[in-house]
């Protein structure tokens, strides 16, 4: 399958500047280093529910490896189109005081919506040791 580069170097450097906070070079497993790059599946295996989905994000996702430029950038724009614009693969949660989300990364995009007003809103990341992302050609989709 089609592998794709990932960088957060620019988000991670940038939010931890902002906060005032230093970048730990080692966290365990193999993200190690400040760069914060890595090559993944650009389809991945989800390793609980065997299930397969598309390992992309707009902000993270810098190329298609295989591909030329134009070529990836086409194919990007597409598979985030279709995980941005389908309100059927969304989930929106109405947040009440002391509420708790747990998503898993592996198949689940995020990201805060600023419909809270002036409300304080603080959340709390706790991210597990995980596996390196793998793709396995012999496995379904959900929709499969």
């Amino acid at each position: 399958g089609l592998t794709a580069y990932h960088s957060s170097f620019e988000s991670f450097h940038g939010a931890s500047q902002f906060r005032g906070h230093q970048l730990r070079d080692v966290r365990g497993g193999k993200n190690e280093g400040l760069g914060l790059d890595a090559v993944h599946p650009l389809i991945r295996t989800n390793p609980v529910t065997g299930w397969k989905s598309v390992f992309v994000n707009n902000v993270f996702t810098k190329r298609i490896v295989e591909l030329s430029k134009p070529e990836s950038d086409t194919v990007l724009n597409h598979l985030s189109r279709v995980v941005l614009d389908n309100h059927d693969i969304q989930v929106r949660f109405k947040w009440n005081k002391n509420d708790v989300a747990i998503w898993d990364n592996r198949s689940t995009y995020h990201t805060a919506t600023k419909d809270y007003g002036k409300e304080f809103r603080k959340g709390v990341r706790v991210v597990p040791l995980g596996e390196t992302p793998f793709f396995d050609p012999k496995r379904k989709s959900k929709n499969e």
